[in-house]
């Protein structure tokens, strides 16, 4: 990922910062009890100025030099499909669950990555990296709505459901892109990795203008929302940034909370998480894929010399 310049206007007026282990431990008690009716999820990024955007909308970005518009997004989902059931001959797997096996491998696809465990989402914003270790970190929390989705049939197709919303009417009918029908999926565990990082998706269309949409403001003290142009260049969905306030959320609200973990305490809040809860490489990247990994970005050092 790059950092995003336009991160610390969007972020910045609604982030708390966290300077500690005992600031993050104080920051997830008072929200998760001030709103313990409402279900969670997070999301933790090494560093605080990278968008929140899922990988297939950045390797478009990054290939268009613009965001992506939803029709782009889907269209390469269709090729991502094509290539998936013609050329690779997994065929007679639904569409979503193909995705979700794609995403745990590292190939771009719509979902964002997610966790029900606010503290796995924070060793992965402290996690161990020579380029990012001097720089802020982001952990973010969303309010779960009840849009959860079950593998039904009309998920659990051949085709990715919101492909039949071709128009930006239909969209704004079925509530896609507008922040307001947000969804989340806790897939099956496909593979190990699911399990061991307690790993959920969040799925939304690309951001658009509707009537009462869930695009947010741009600050506390503001009324003017964030227009679905500016929210693009940070955001592969629409995210509504809020701060902890008295009196429970409006039902049908889905708020992002939003913290700045600074750079000093990576390295104690790391300490923490590794000493005393056990989350470490090992036990967030449980396969050879993982340790491959590892030992790519940590090559091991000779203890003792070879005869």
């Amino acid at each position: 990922m790059v950092e995003n310049a336009f991160a610390n206007d969007f972020f910045g007026p609604w982030e708390s910062v966290l300077e500690s282990w005992s600031d993050f431990q104080h920051a997830a008690n008072e929200l998760t009890e001030r709103y313990s009716t409402r279900q969670m999820v997070w999301r933790g990024t090494r560093q605080a100025n990278w968008g929140v955007m899922s990988s297939l909308y950045r390797a478009l970005q990054d290939q268009l030099e613009r965001p992506p518009s939803e029709n782009e997004m889907n269209a390469a989902e269709v090729r991502i499909m094509e290539l998936a059931r013609n050329d690779w001959r997994f065929d007679g797997m639904p569409a979503f669950e193909t995705m979700a096996h794609l995403q745990h491998l590292g190939a771009p696809t719509r979902l964002l990555d997610v966790t029900a465990n606010p503290l796995v989402a924070l060793w992965f914003a402290v996690e161990q990296h020579a380029i990012d270790d001097g720089h802020d970190a982001r952990l973010l929390a969303f309010v779960a709505d009840t849009r959860e989705i079950r593998l039904n049939d009309r998920w659990y197709s051949r085709d990715l459901r919101w492909h039949s919303l071709s128009t930006t009417k239909q969209r704004i009918e079925a509530k896609w892109g507008t922040g307001l029908g947000r969804r989340l999926w806790r897939p099956p565990a496909f593979n190990t990795r699911i399990a061991a990082q307690n790993a959920a998706f969040l799925i939304d269309g690309v951001p658009i203008d509707a009537p009462e949409n869930g695009l947010g403001r741009q600050a506390p003290e503001v009324e003017r929302a964030w227009n679905a142009e500016e929210m693009s260049l940070v955001s592969s969905m629409p995210l509504k940034l809020t701060q902890i306030r008295r009196g429970a959320l409006p039902a049908s609200a889905a708020p992002v909370f939003t913290y700045r973990i600074a750079a000093h305490a990576k390295v104690e809040i790391r300490d923490q998480l590794e000493r005393r809860y056990g989350f470490r490489a090992s036990s967030i990247y449980p396969d050879l894929g993982g340790l491959a990994e590892y030992l790519r970005l940590r090559p091991p050092l000779l203890t003792a010399a070879t005869t």
